[in-house]
């Protein structure tokens, strides 16, 4: 079979599907008028089942409106999430996405303490985080953050924890701090791990 689409037509299931072409960019142009016809643009699945936003196409920001969502409703969760963006970029006058990306790696721990029973005592041992995890707690905690602050739409607060945590300020970067000061304290005990 020739796996060439450049100028070959599709397999003819009826007339209207004998007149198509398969470009090399993917694009379908009909052969008898030479007007291009986009089909959807194709669909990739990644981890488990995790379609990318339609906005931005990141995986990132999906997986972050999955975490904001309540009672399954994501096209508000989805609103939340691009009013706060529209609101990054009007406050910061620069892309959103980069300043989002940012936020999280800047919220991310390296170690945590976890707790462990040895000849009757817990001492709190302190463990690299893995960077699932790493990311996992920094989405809880600006969500955290975000759900603590009154007073203002959901969007606005969330828009004001990425900002701060871009700027390496706020409740979020104040935990991953405390976090990281918790296992430097518990440092002796760390041959437990």
């Amino acid at each position: 079979m020739n796996t060439d689409h450049s100028n070959t037509q599709a397999p003819a299931l009826d007339d209207e599907l004998a007149q198509t072409q398969v470009n090399e960019d993917g694009s379908i142009t009909l052969v008898q008028t030479g007007e291009p016809v986009q089909g959807p643009a194709p669909v990739r699945w990644v981890g488990s089942k995790l379609k990318p936003d339609p906005r931005h196409g990141s995986l990132l920001i999906s997986k972050f409106v999955n975490c904001l969502m309540w009672d399954g409703k994501k096209s508000l969760a989805e609103g939340i999430i691009y009013q706060a963006m529209d609101q990054i970029k009007e406050k910061l006058s620069t892309d959103p996405l980069p300043v989002f990306e940012q936020a999280l790696e800047n919220a991310k721990p390296l170690v945590e303490v976890r707790s462990k029973r040895i000849g009757g005592a817990n001492y709190q041992v302190p463990v690299e985080v893995s960077k699932k995890r790493q990311q996992t707690l920094a989405i809880r905690w600006i969500l955290e953050a975000v759900r603590a602050r009154k007073g203002r739409a959901t969007h606005e607060k969330l828009a004001q924890e990425l900002i701060d945590c871009y700027n390496k300020t706020g409740t979020t970067i104040q935990k991953r701090e405390n976090t990281h000061r918790m296992a430097e304290a518990n440092k002796a005990f760390s041959h437990f791990a």
